[in-house]
């Protein structure tokens, strides 16, 4: 069923949410759900003016980070070793967050070696066992929800390993304890995926029909894939949105599942993909359908695919965080609970969204994606050292 949009008048300004790491993606099932616009255009008018507002805000490059709570004591790593598992190492965005920790770790004497989750709870069981067999004095999980495999975490922290569960909340009834925490990040993952609807809304205003595709690889994009959707109705309760699902375990089904959705929504002028890693196997999609030429296509994450896309005018926007920055994030919830204290929330967004605006005197090199060169500044480094009392 095709999208029907009212005209809406263009507005002025605010800002709503958006934020990191968010992260991973996946591959679309058969189904496709179309909303119908149910809201006036004076709504959709005073949401879109919020929305520019905000993304006016991330342009600019970033050179003011949050502050950070010093640690009650300093744990000594000199020669510790960290062992650090992401769900699946070989997306960018996540790999570039486990590279992070490794620069961080560096910095305070400790040696991170990273074990691929591989998407799959037996990969994850068997690097957790791994890291307690070979002694690892702590453990950082990426994206891993603990419900996942809570007997291998539960098994390692048994054995007095100090475990971080980084970028999931709590799950499977397990709470933090003196051992196995959780590093909670997502109310800014929640944000980031806001930020992509609004950065569509800015760039198409009261005429934006949107295709949004969820992901749905965890509870994490689950949730925060849910809150896009609806921020976008919220903002723009005139203009049309469709959504179609996806995992990583399917990513071969992507292009056809855009393919459909488009077919099914041929007004469809804006793509909303949560992650850089899967936006080419969309574009395959929207070029089998015939209709690449009248869509925009927004993500996340800002790896150098992402930002070559937008440089190349393939793509309108794409909205990261530094990906280093990152990982001293996740650093730094390690080094809370090493020093016993409360592993905190993490839910202030900091994110630049790159357009054809600001992308052409970048240094778009592989080596620059794992720096804070395209964001802005590395001052970050020395805040996080100074609240974990290291000199």
């Amino acid at each position: 069923m095709s999208l029907h949009r009212q005209t809406a008048r263009r507005g002025a300004a605010l800002v709503a949410s958006a934020a990191l790491l968010s992260m991973l993606a996946a591959c679309a099932q058969d189904t496709v759900s179309a909303g119908t616009p149910s809201g006036s255009a004076e709504d959709s008018a005073a949401g879109i003016a919020k929305a520019k507002e905000a993304v006016a805000g991330w342009q600019d490059a970033i050179t003011d980070y949050p502050d950070e709570p010093a640690l009650s004591t300093t744990p000594d790593l000199a020669g510790k070793k960290i062992t650090v598992i992401p769900l699946g190492d070989q997306i960018p965005v996540i790999h570039g967050v486990a590279v992070g920790i490794q620069d961080a770790m560096k910095a305070v004497g400790a040696t991170a070696t990273i074990c691929d989750g591989k998407f799959t709870p037996t990969a994850v069981a068997d690097c957790l066992k791994q890291a307690g067999d070979q002694g690892a004095d702590a453990v950082v999980s990426l994206f891993i929800d603990y419900a996942m495999a809570g007997t291998a975490f539960d098994a390692l922290a048994a054995k007095g390993v100090p475990v971080l569960v980084g970028g999931v909340a709590p799950s499977g009834g397990r709470e933090s304890d003196d051992t196995l925490a959780f590093y909670d990040n997502t109310g800014r993952v929640g944000k980031l995926y806001d930020a992509m609807s609004m950065s569509a809304l800015a760039q198409g205003g009261e005429d934006t029909n949107a295709l949004w595709l969820r992901l749905m690889d965890s509870t994490t994009t689950r949730d925060a894939s849910d809150q896009g959707v609806a921020t976008f109705k919220e903002l723009c309760p005139s203009c049309g949105i469709a959504t179609a699902d996806f995992t990583t375990a399917n990513l071969d089904k992507l292009p056809s599942a855009v393919s459909a959705a488009m077919v099914a929504n041929p007004d469809t002028n804006a793509l909303i993909v949560p992650v850089d890693s899967f936006v080419a196997p969309a574009l395959q999609g929207l070029q089998s359908s015939g209709k690449a030429k009248q869509v925009k296509v927004f993500s996340s994450s800002s790896d150098l695919a992402g930002l070559q896309r937008v440089a190349a005018g393939q793509q309108a926007s794409d909205l990261g965080t530094p990906v280093i920055y990152e990982g001293w994030k996740y650093a730094n919830g390690l080094m809370q609970l090493l020093a016993g204290d409360e592993v905190q929330l993490a839910d202030e967004m900091v994110t630049r969204d790159f357009t054809a605006d600001n992308v052409g005197d970048l240094d778009l090199t592989d080596k620059a994606y794992f720096t804070p060169d395209w964001f802005g500044n590395d001052s970050f480094k020395a805040d996080f050292l100074a609240a974990w009392g290291v000199s």
